[in-house]
């Protein structure tokens, strides 16, 4: 299998997905779900832009005449191209049934994601997701990344540029959408600091002090959490 994206995509995608990330740790660190319908939208744009770009490397063509060809019927010609594993063929197909299906017409919801999509459809006017719905979200939007680039996430590791986002994604990855069972971070040592002021000759104390927002998420970047 070819690979899925190219370099220009892993890094236009790095930036549109670190914004997004941003944003869910305001609300985990807010304990709100005030972007959560942004973020749902979000992530259902970049899914299509993530399989038009897989898409296109696989030689697939994304236009019909001069306009867009409809996202199912690209996804159907992945799912026949020869170059393409029986495995991703069936991850894409399971990931796909989840975007287009209304398994979310509960409570207030009555539209699926697909609904996002629709031009005639204005997202700020639709009801507040739960944020039930926007972790499993997330957490598909990771599956579609992790089969058709599974080096995607090791790629920004290694980029010295890229690092602060794998570093946002991987405590994202473990502190809200459990993905990495088994993983304890300590969340209070993201919100306190620790600092030593002088009392006296040669005598220090240590206190403590709490973190703002923006504070903690510098800290996430750098990998200390």
């Amino acid at each position: 299998m070819s690979q899925s994206l190219t370099e220009s995509e892993r890094e236009a995608l790095v930036i549109r997905w670190r914004r997004t990330l941003i944003l869910g740790l305001i609300d985990f660190f807010n304990g709100t779900n005030d972007f959560g319908k942004l973020i749902v939208k979000e992530l259902v744009d970049m899914r299509e832009s993530v399989i038009k770009a897989y898409a296109k490397n696989l030689g697939i063509s994304l236009y019909s005449g001069n306009r867009w060809r409809k996202l199912d019927n690209i996804l159907n010609d992945i799912i026949n191209h020869p170059n393409v594993s029986e495995e991703v063929k069936n991850k894409l197909k399971e990931i796909n049934n989840f975007f287009t299906s209304r398994q979310f017409s509960f409570q207030q919801i009555s539209f699926s994601l697909k609904d996002l999509r629709n031009e005639e459809t204005h997202y700020l006017n639709l009801s507040d997701f739960p944020r039930e719905t926007v972790i499993r979200v997330w957490r598909k939007f990771y599956e579609l990344i992790s089969s058709i680039d599974p080096g995607f996430l090791e790629y920004t590791k290694e980029r010295p540029e890229l690092k602060d986002f794998y570093f946002l994604q991987d405590f994202f990855k473990k502190a809200i959408l459990d993905i990495k069972r088994n993983v304890s971070i300590d969340l209070m040592k993201l919100k306190e600091r620790k600092l030593k002021i002088e009392i006296g000759r040669n005598k220090t104390k240590e206190i403590r002090l709490e973190r703002d927002l923006w504070e903690i998420i510098e800290e996430i970047k750098k990998g200390n959490y």
